[in-house]
């Protein structure tokens, strides 16, 4: 990790530390004013302006209590403003008393607690590409610039939009980023895009970044002629794949293979789409186009349906059970107009079908539009699954998910897996002697010595600096022990050098047998942190304990909902149908710092009768509510959501569902699914029943969880009215069990349930699912609705699309 970067990254942070009691003086400036002026709405617009800005700003340079502070007053003005309430009463002594917390926060200058420095990787296809960043807040813009040029980008700043249009008279850059300002001059600013876009020699991409995140602003952006907006504060790793992503497309020729036994046909689409700009590969002898596919590696295929030896319906299928063309984009061109022959190569998940004559802006609008969707499509499968570099490590979503896992499942006797809880002894001494910047370094070094270490039966996450935790596979209890000797042993031996001084770790390893009385993931890593802890008293180096001592787990059946509580949403996504918006719904608890905790880490201890009914209401209402909200949620999103046991026992949740639904917006069959598992189905069948008829009454469904752990849930199938059936990660991660896979996807699909894939970890498991009729896939990739949470307008480029390699499934 380069000493330069950190080095100027530190330099930008001082700078706005510096800044930190200006901005206090600017505040009270504020207040004062405002009180003053009898609380007009200029002086309310410009408190809540400050406090955004400072939040956003805070968050980008890891002000931890600073972010926290600002944000609570700018959510408590927007609350306020929201709901029409004045600000007098009570009102002005919450408000008063949150100014008063941020310019205390703002004068302290306490030393900030540090997140982890992601350095980017150094892409080559950045070199040689200029960005132009134009953006009023100097500070902010130069934290920026420091990542995009540690990516390989060359940036040329402006702080506002003339200056950069003066240079646009003498350069042209491959892309312009841009804050619009929307705080100082309102969307007004948004004139200035005409005037850049009417500079621009060619198509070049204009990203916009803003801290407004309402729906109308960025409408107004795109139709102003932005490719992208962006909201503040921005993770940097995501803006540099998304940059090169628009990059990539802005100068990728695309390629099309047309086939047709007619050579005068092909001739014609050559010539249209050659046009457009594309490279068309012309097959005449249908029998040759996969071993031509394979070669050419095409983009997308344009296929006639009548055709000697093979027709179009026979070689599209053969096509996409080539795994590398699972996803390729498939246009039908056919002068057939057979109503149930369209029908047919529609259901084959065909991207478009032509009927001859067609025009020629017809053909170039279908494969832009198809190419356009393949590469949301491609992206969004990209983001749900895990795109590690190092092939052990997983990222902690699926890390806990897997965790869960290993805490059901049921192993031979005498066998079992274990969760090791791996760190070092006296690491608050560490961290003081060697400064953030070098623990940080540290880490990484102790990561990669772990990662080498590690067997292809164990799986890694790290939680935090010189903190990891693996979880191994089946094996006895005194094997375990054994390994996490060894593992502590290899990594303590380990000489680890940091500007020329030589570091070596005391590392020790809590382990805990996975078994079933945990409960849950959060209470077995309590449990190996505890044995961990345990190792450090007594101050040993070769005994490795496996049984953690018990202590109370605490009851959080306290907890505020609107206050405590936030939902999150992880999409599930269609490989045939790019309008299909499934989200499954998450119940997060904020701790201390704010940050999300899982539910499994805290719904199994509220224990207050009645609590978890209180819950599942109000999470229903919630998420009801913010699709409702959203318009591109609001027409076709499905929301899949969670029950407690408590709450499956009480008839009146469903009336209340119901109410939900009648005084939302939202409109349609099946807008509403709820998840039961498949042990509960199958020993509450009668009660599973009754529930399936009152949610056909109220148009809602089910979808059974876990499908797959037990045999006996192929016979429910047949007698409970399901609509999904979501796979347990057992059938889908490792093809551990195929020919039950099999049976579950078949039985599914002879009764029209629509089948969901659970945990995808790697995107190479498509393929074969796919085959077997699977269309659904839930990934680890987990949304907030507040950040405009529809999958086709949120994405993560993958590296492999944005280099332009082959997808391989």
């Amino acid at each position: 990790m380069p000493q330069e970067f950190h080095s100027q990254l530190e330099k930008l942070r001082e700078q706005f530390s510096a800044s930190l009691p200006e901005q206090a003086r600017r505040l009270e400036n504020i207040w004062s004013h405002l009180r003053h002026l009898n609380w007009s709405e200029q002086g309310i617009a410009a408190l809540e302006q400050f406090a955004h800005k400072m939040a956003e700003t805070s968050t980008s340079f890891a002000f931890t209590e600073l972010r926290q502070k600002s944000a609570q007053l700018e959510s408590f003005i927007h609350d306020m403003k929201s709901l029409g309430r004045h600000f007098g009463g009570p009102e002005y002594a919450q408000v008063e008393e949150l100014v008063n917390q941020l310019i205390d926060v703002l004068n302290a200058q306490q030393p900030h607690s540090h997140a982890a420095i992601t350095v980017p990787d150094h892409h080559p296809e950045a070199r040689e590409k200029t960005i132009f960043l134009i953006d009023p807040d100097r500070t902010l813009a130069a934290l920026c610039s420091a990542y995009l040029r540690r990516a390989g980008f060359t940036i040329e700043y402006f702080d506002n939009p003339h200056s950069c249009m003066q240079q646009l008279y003498l350069d042209s850059p491959d892309i312009i980023l841009m804050d619009p300002d929307f705080e100082g001059v309102g969307l007004q600013a948004l004139s200035n895009l005409h005037k850049i876009k009417a500079l621009l020699l060619q198509n070049t991409p204009i990203v916009l970044m803003s801290g407004r995140t309402d729906l109308n602003a960025k409408l107004r952006a795109l139709r102003a002629g932005s490719t992208d907006y962006l909201v503040k504060p921005i993770d940097f790793n995501f803006l540099i794949d998304k940059l090169l992503q628009l990059i990539s497309l802005n100068n990728k020729t695309y390629r099309i293979m047309a086939v047709d036994d007619d050579e005068s046909i092909t001739s014609l689409q050559a010539e249209i789409l050659r046009y457009a700009g594309m490279e068309v590969l012309c097959v005449n002898q249908p029998l040759h186009s996969l071993q031509r596919a394979a070669q050419f590696k095409p983009d997308l295929v344009i296929l006639d349906m009548h055709m000697p030896d093979i027709n179009g319906m026979e070689l599209a299928v053969l096509l996409r059970q080539d795994p590398d063309f699972l996803l390729l984009p498939i246009i039908f061109v056919t002068a057939d107009t057979d109503s149930n022959l369209h029908r047919s190569i529609r259901a084959l998940g065909v991207n478009a079908l032509l009927t001859k004559p067609f025009e020629a802006n017809d053909l170039i609008e279908c494969c832009r539009q198809a190419l356009s969707d393949t590469s949301l499509l491609k992206t969004r499968v990209a983001r749900i699954t895990r795109h590690s570099q190092k092939p052990l490590q997983i990222n902690r979503s699926y890390f806990f998910n897997a965790l869960e896992e290993e805490l059901h499942s049921n192993r031979l006797s005498g066998q079992t897996s274990a969760l090791y809880y791996v760190s070092v002894d006296k690491l608050p001494e560490l961290n003081q002697q060697l400064g953030q910047i070098e623990l940080i370094n540290l880490h990484e070094h102790f990561c990669g010595h772990l990662d080498d270490t590690l067997g292809s039966d164990e799986q890694w996450a790290d939680l935090s600096n010189l903190v990891a935790c693996v979880l191994a596979g089946t094996r006895s209890a005194e094997f375990h022990r054994q390994r996490a000797e060894q593992i502590a042993k290899y990594l303590s031996n380990h000489v680890y050098k940091l500007k020329g001084t030589q570091i070596s770790l005391d590392v020790k390893i809590g382990v805990v047998l996975l078994e079933p009385a945990l409960a849950t993931a959060n209470n077995a890593l309590l449990r190996a942190e505890q044995v961990f802890e345990q190792q450090l008293e007594n101050a040993t180096h070769t005994e490795i304990a496996a049984v953690a001592t018990t202590k109370s787990l605490p009851d959080f059946s306290q907890i505020v909902f609107s206050r405590d509580l936030s939902l999150a949403f992880q999409p599930i996504i269609s490989l045939e149908d790019a309008q299909i918006e499934h989200f499954s719904v998450l119940t997060r608890l904020r701790n201390e710092g704010g940050e999300p905790i899982p539910a499994g880490q805290f719904l199994s201890r509220i224990n207050q009768p009645g609590k978890r009914v209180q819950l599942d209401r109000w999470v229903l209402q919630q998420a009801v509510t913010a699709i409702a909200g959203n318009s591109g949620t609001r027409e076709s999103a499905t929301l899949f959501i969670h029950l407690a046991e408590e709450t499956l026992q009480q008839n009146a949740f469903f009336s209340f569902a119901a109410n939900v639904l009648r005084s939302s917006r939202l409109r349609g069959e099946d807008r509403l699914v709820f998840m039961l598992e498949e042990n509960w189905i199958i020993e509450h069948f009668h009660l599973a029943r009754e529930i399936a008829k009152a949610l056909r009454d109220i148009h809602c469904s089910i979808c059974m969880t876990r499908a797959g752990e037990n045999e006996q849930a192929l016979k429910i199938m047949e007698d409970l009215p399901l609509s999904f059936l979501r796979l347990s990660p057992k059938l889908t991660n490792e093809a551990n069990n195929p020919k039950l896979l099999e049976r579950f996807a078949q039985a599914a699909n002879r009764r029209g349930i629509q089948v969901i894939a659970t945990q995808i970890e790697n995107s190479h498991n498509l393929s074969s699912l796919w085959m077997q009729g699977v269309r659904l896939f839930e990934g680890f990739f987990i949304q907030p609705p507040d950040e405009g949470f529809h999958l086709k307008n949120d994405i993560i480029f993958a590296k492999e699309f944005v280099q332009g390699t082959n997808y391989n499934l």
